[in-house]
């Protein structure tokens, strides 16, 4: 039962994203070892979405670390777990919270010799600037614990690169491309095994997504341009950097979504907007999580209000002519954007 309910809740969030984005792209796939056990290792850019979009597309069913403050609420903490998240405890939680990690690093290490798959993001902090930042240790704990307990077990490394164009805006599109696994026993005999293979993720990562060096930042944004379309393709943009060329890069898709059905899909929606507008969006705790916030109306919004419009028609017409409305408002709606309804205007 509780399978199917995973399963059910699974299929609910990845209709919500096939609505939300004009076009998810995945490149890699193959590569991820489906009979032993992984670490999926992401960077972090934008928040939940990047969470739900790695667990819609990576074909396992992982684990989630996640940080502890979000457990304090009894009835999400049920849900959580439902949810098979962990949660993993920092500094800022407190000095005497940090040392619950080595239960929680324990319980991982159970889980990878039932070669199972955990999620965790080594950059342990989000970010939508277009750069992988320094590691943090967590992940190489979790590997020790395991080799610990199984000092022959087969633990895969799994680097993933998320890419948006614009991370902010409904209608975006992205690219989640999973890199080469690493086996954790062929670096395991090293020198400083450890450090090593916090380095090799880390150069993966900076391959697998856009990376912007911190000092070049700015002035490779503003010489890159407006068009966040370029970023879907970590490879091509990353060699332009290095290289400095972006003039070809920039004149490349500069018509990126269309003003027009911007304003039909706006006009289309006006309710629906002015809520998201006046009610939830003020309450965004950060820009890293508009997308988040703005998805979870969409996910428990839209079918509220579909459900409500449909038994009000039915009761007063036919249940054809209620069908006729939901579905036409949803298909409108989809159309519109895998059409391209995303601004150009690009927020850093």
């Amino acid at each position: 039962m509780r399978g199917l309910a995973y399963s059910i809740l699974k299929l609910w969030v990845a209709t919500g994203l096939f609505f939300y984005y004009r076009k998810v792209k995945v490149v890699g796939k193959e590569k991820i070892p489906l009979d032993k056990p992984v670490l999926f290792l992401s960077n972090h850019q934008n928040a939940l979405m990047d969470v739900l979009l790695i667990a819609v597309y990576c074909g396992r069913k992982p684990w989630f670390l996640t940080r502890s403050d979000v457990f304090k609420n009894s009835f999400l903490k049920s849900f959580f777990n439902f949810l098979q998240m962990m949660p993993v405890y920092r500094i800022r939680d407190g000095k005497s919270s940090v040392p619950k990690n080595k239960a929680v690093f324990k319980k991982c290490a159970h889980l990878l010799e039932a070669k199972h798959a955990i999620l965790l993001f080594p950059e342990a902090n989000h970010s939508l600037q277009r750069r992988v930042r320094p590691l943090s240790k967590g992940f190489t704990r979790i590997v020790e614990a395991t080799l610990e307990q199984n000092p022959n077990l087969d633990v895969q490394l799994v680097p993933i690169g998320q890419n948006y164009a614009y991370p902010q805006q409904a209608g975006d599109a992205a690219t989640l491309v999973f890199g080469n696994p690493i086996p954790v026993q062929d670096h395991k005999n090293a020198p400083d095994f450890i450090n090593k293979l916090k380095e090799e993720v880390q150069y993966s990562l900076m391959k697998l997504t856009t990376h912007i060096p911190e000092t070049e930042y700015d002035g490779a944004i503003q010489s890159l341009g407006e068009n966040g379309e370029q970023y879907l393709e970590p490879t091509v943009v990353n060699a332009l950097i290095s290289q400095g060329d972006f003039l070809k890069r920039t004149e490349m898709g500069k018509k990126v979504g269309n003003p027009f059905l911007k304003a039909l899909f706006t006009i289309w929606n006006l309710p629906f907007i002015l809520l998201w507008r006046s009610v939830l969006k003020p309450k965004v705790p950060e820009a890293e999580f508009e997308a988040t916030f703005r998805f979870g109306f969409v996910l428990l919004v839209y079918p509220l209000v579909y459900g409500i419009c449909f038994l009000l028609i039915w009761n007063w017409y036919n249940t054809k002519t209620a069908c006729l409305f939901v579905l036409g408002h949803a298909v409108v709606n989809l159309v519109l954007v895998k059409m391209g309804i995303t601004s150009l205007v690009q927020r850093k």
